[in-house]
């Protein structure tokens, strides 16, 4: 991992900003000629004054037209700056972003997103409130097409990503991550850069060593954001397949997690374990058919529920569900076991 970049800590002393700081917003990005500039321009529209914003796009070798969109972009910003990603993966592309930025505080945003108008202000509001390390808050999910309205609708459930408050949350409080989390520059100098070994828990991973570092971190339901799921099942699952090899990697070397890290792994491997143990077993028979049939009950009543919010078809839902939680749960028991072999 890592190492913290100094051996202070961040509740050593207030954490302090200037009267109006200059944010620093960092956009790893490869292959976003779709989304790009929808990004830049609700950037560019922040009530903040985009002169008070610097942006730095960290590229990964785009074979599309994300370069030159982002080169030719009429700047109203304090600064745009186009830095290369050679690593091409997301936590290379925020260290390599960081290095470049000058900002009292940082923002990191996913180029397959967008922001509302006030997004930066209320920010950079929350972050003087409160005092914390780090603010943020509950992210939208919108999808495209008739799958992609479920996949927003599964990724917004409770069943769907269990405790991730900042998926659903409308009350502000002390949570364990955020998402696109505005960052006093003084968690840069503390905590150091990304872990560049473990590619798809960026957030989750740097944000429990900023608590660790003594860091709070806040969810602020004001802080407003819109995130653009995959459009297809495969798509998704090669997500969250990543998603779990991170977090299963990070167990391997020791790392505490949430409950919610855990689930998926038991499933996939608690679900064969009594498939095969029923073959002699009653008990394990009757307790594979309740499980079964409750994760089919909950999940089905859940999915028909966020269904109904999002404007999707219950059945995709469901399925995005399980997709989710199977990608999950096998990509954890990858990074887990890889992490492990790679240790003997």
């Amino acid at each position: 991992m890592t190492a913290p970049a100094t051996s202070a800590r961040l509740d050593d002393a207030p954490l302090t900003l200037p009267e109006r700081p200059l944010v620093s917003i960092v956009i790893p990005c490869l292959n976003e000629e779709r989304y790009i500039t929808g990004l830049l321009d609700a950037l560019a529209a922040q009530d903040y004054g985009p002169d008070g914003i610097e942006v730095i796009v960290a590229d990964g070798g785009s074979t599309d037209a994300t370069r030159e969109l982002v080169r030719s972009y009429c700047s109203p910003f304090a600064r745009l700056e186009l830095v290369d990603n050679p690593r091409r993966i997301t936590v290379a592309g925020l260290n390599e972003g960081m290095k470049a930025a000058r900002g009292d505080c940082w923002i990191i945003i996913g180029a397959h997103s967008t922001v509302r108008p006030d997004f930066v202000r209320q920010s950079v509001e929350a972050l003087k409130r409160t005092g914390a390390a780090c603010v943020g808050g509950p992210i939208d999910t919108v999808g495209e097409g008739a799958v992609g309205r479920a996949i927003a609708a599964a990724m917004s459930s409770p069943f769907g990503v269990g405790n991730a408050k900042f998926r659903y949350a409308n009350e502000a409080g002390y949570v364990d991550t955020v998402p696109f989390g505005c960052y006093h520059r003084r968690v840069w100098e503390v905590v150091g850069e990304f872990d560049e070994t473990v590619d798809g828990a960026d957030e989750d991973s740097y944000n429990a060593r900023v608590i660790e570092a003594g860091g709070r971190i806040w969810l602020d339901p004001a802080i407003r954001s819109t995130y653009y799921p995959r459009r297809t099942l495969q798509a998704l699952a090669r997500q969250y397949r990543e998603y779990g090899a991170a977090k299963g990697t990070l167990f391997a070397r020791g790392r505490p997690l949430r409950p919610r890290h855990f689930a998926p792994s038991a499933m996939v491997v608690g679900g064969p374990a009594l498939w095969l143990a029923g073959r002699v077993s009653k008990t394990a028979r009757l307790a594979l058919r309740g499980l079964a049939l409750a994760y089919l009950g909950l999940g089905g009543f859940a999915a028909y529920r966020a269904a109904k919010r999002h404007g999707a078809n219950p059945v995709l839902t469901f399925a995005a569900m399980a997709t989710m939680h199977l990608a999950y749960g096998a990509g954890f028991l990858e990074g887990w076991w890889r992490e492990r072999a790679n240790r003997a």
